[in-house]
């Protein structure tokens, strides 16, 4: 394991933790459940996309695991690709843009924050913070993350693995922007007319 492995499960350890500290916390502190992915009175279509992502999404972290642990196995196994530092030193760049985004994101939702569609209770828009220029930048951040880690760890199956996780969350955008749509109408409308669905656009 080299260096560049170290940080990279480094910074996969630093996403988890934060995550489930966020659903501890909303959970103690405001008596929130804001696990509701793939859960609840849903349409068909959204629990299905929700619960496809879950799988992907655990894939994706699954590979990345073995990527960063068993670098090895990982590039027989996932058919690697010859890499070097610099490139490897890039994507973890990447990598903790990503995780970072991610981070501040959950901080300025605060108790709006939810892992999936909450259709139980109603939240605040935020528009305010990095959400003055995303609407989704916990997404934005999650799709830095994977293709950090696949430009880290270059090889086929974390490269498809990214590539589904990104498809799954820009269904996940697509379904959480309905939802949006319905529970705050004009204010949502105003706010997504100004502000871009990822960064640039």
């Amino acid at each position: 394991m080299v260096l560049t492995d170290i940080f990279s499960i480094a910074l996969l350890c630093i996403f988890g933790i934060a995550y489930i500290s966020k659903l501890i916390i909303l959970s103690m502190r405001s008596n929130i459940k804001a696990n509701v992915f793939g859960k609840g009175e849903k349409l068909k279509n959204t629990l299905i996309i929700e619960r496809c992502l879950k799988v992907i999404t655990f894939v994706g972290v699954g590979v990345w695991t073995v990527d960063a642990l068993f670098p090895a196995l990982a590039q027989k196994w996932f058919l690697g690709l010859n890499k070097s530092w610099a490139i490897s030193s890039i994507g973890l760049v990447f990598t903790l843009l990503g995780v970072s985004l991610f981070i501040l994101a959950m901080v300025f939702m605060k108790t709006s924050w939810r892992a999936g569609i909450d259709k139980s209770t109603k939240t605040a828009l935020v528009t305010y913070g990095l959400y003055r220029y995303s609407r989704n930048p916990a997404f934005v951040g999650m799709n830095l993350m994977f293709i950090g880690t696949a430009i880290t760890h270059i090889n086929l199956v974390t490269a498809i693995s990214t590539v589904l996780v990104i498809v799954g969350l820009h269904l996940q955008i697509l379904q959480e922007e309905e939802h949006m749509k319905e529970t705050f109408t004009k204010e949502y409308n105003k706010y997504a007319a100004k502000t871009p669905r990822y960064l640039l656009f």
